[in-house]
């Protein structure tokens, strides 16, 4: 199946865009941006890429606008990534990814930023282990608690993570380089299989740590496990709450995502890394 990418001009586009997310999120989730938001910011400065099948036909779309970071750094904050739920592994949210890179480099911007849920796990593939992001900021409960859609209930809290889109800690990471070595790195909390259901269990945490690597595992599918049990997805988010803020307040960030074995079993974990990468 050929995909096209291009920026987003015709009304019928920015429509289309709606009509995705409904698909994917519910019309009542937090996460909906509106045409309006969109035309806004293709028209003054950001950029609204789509990716097309058969022509005309949306089956993904990325949004940005310009901003600040907080040293007074020229960025883009990139608002929203959605794709069609069939299509999700087909890497058309990588290559839209790449495009609004691109699109940031023509403009002389090397920083993009965005926020995503630290319980996804293919978004942390995509954003951590392919493009090469980094994160030292946890946002807590960020955009208020979802009534509807596939996240009601849950608290909203989120990484803020960094793409320098024109560093050579970034071109590593898409060339497919590794990030930090894992080998003998130890992890930050004990996860088992519910004796019932064998849904993920978190058993505690360790808060004591100060290796140059850790690793922390998060569940394999959050939206099956939200779907199985919304309050076991809630004690996961509480307790990634007490762990990310508190390394990164020792001097880690995120530089890596992964699957490590351990205890018997291939787990998606986090690497957290003391100091600077990038």
């Amino acid at each position: 199946m050929r995909v096209d990418l291009r920026r987003l001009t015709r009304i019928e586009e920015f429509r289309q865009c709606e009509q995705l997310q409904d698909r994917i999120w519910g019309p009542d989730d937090i996460g909906r941006v509106s045409s309006l938001v969109l035309i806004t910011a293709e028209d003054n400065g950001g950029s609204a890429i789509g990716a097309f099948v058969d022509e005309d036909r949306l089956v993904g779309f990325v949004c940005s606008f310009l901003g600040f970071a907080d040293n007074g750094t020229l960025k883009l904050c990139s608002v929203l990534m959605a794709v069609d739920p069939e299509l999700q592994k087909g890497g058309i949210g990588y290559h839209l990814k790449l495009a609004q890179r691109e699109a940031a480099l023509a403009q002389g911007v090397e920083l993009i930023t965005w926020t995503f849920d630290p319980l996804a796990s293919l978004n942390a593939h995509l954003n951590i282990h392919k493009l090469g992001c980094v994160t030292s900021r946890y946002l807590v409960n960020c955009y208020g608690i979802a009534q509807g859609g596939i996240n009601a209930g849950l608290p909203t809290d989120r990484f803020l993570v960094e793409w320098w889109v024109g560093k050579p800690w970034v071109d590593s990471r898409l060339r497919g380089m590794p990030a930090e070595p894992t080998a003998g790195a130890r992890w930050v909390n004990e996860v088992a299989p519910h004796p019932h259901t064998g849904l993920p269990v978190c058993q505690g945490c360790a808060l004591d740590l100060d290796d140059p690597v850790l690793l922390v595992e998060i569940p394999e599918n959050i939206r099956t496990l939200k779907m199985a049990d919304i309050d076991l997805a809630r004690s996961w988010r509480l307790e990634l709450r007490r762990v990310f803020p508190h390394y990164f307040a020792q001097g880690y960030q995120v530089t890596g995502f992964s699957r490590r074995e351990h205890g018997g079993a291939m787990r998606p974990c986090y690497i957290l890394s003391r100091g600077d990468v990038v």
